[in-house]
């Protein structure tokens, strides 16, 4: 009996240490320092469901991005391009693909803010954003 304890345990650990050698299929991404907020690594695997969920982080996070853009807000729009930019760096992590966030973000914002969001982000995130819309529906 003490044979197989001992076997079911090397078994075990083998198993851990096979997956834990490899990157498991992971990506990283390198989020830059911005104002308090230092650089960040972002690592993730590709998952179609995680996109999806990913895409509509985004949109979420862009309303409230788009909303404190405008100037009504009692406060600036940083907490919420700080959000976005680890939003973005998880997408892209994932290796999703932008027509993905095409669908969510037509579902959350207007032509007008959509139009703000990719006015207001830097061009390497306003670029997936514009790509993402340039999908047809």
């Amino acid at each position: 009996m003490k044979r197989v304890w001992v076997f079911a345990f090397c078994a075990a650990v083998l198993a851990g240490c096979g997956g834990s050698s490899s990157s498991g299929g992971k990506h990283s991404v390198v989020v830059p320092a911005y104002g308090e907020h230092p650089a960040t690594t972002v690592s993730a695997s590709a998952s179609p469901a995680a996109c999806a969920a990913d895409a509509r982080i985004i949109a979420r996070d862009a309303v409230a991005f788009v909303q404190h853009s405008t100037g009504i807000s009692a406060y600036p729009s940083d907490l919420y391009y700080t959000i976005i930019r680890e939003d973005m760096a998880d997408f892209e992590a994932r290796s999703c693909e932008p027509k993905i966030l095409g669908p969510a973000l037509r579902a959350r914002l207007t032509p007008k803010q959509r139009a703000v969001l990719v006015g207001s982000l830097p061009r390497t995130l306003a670029d997936v954003i514009r790509a993402g819309l340039a999908t047809p529906s």
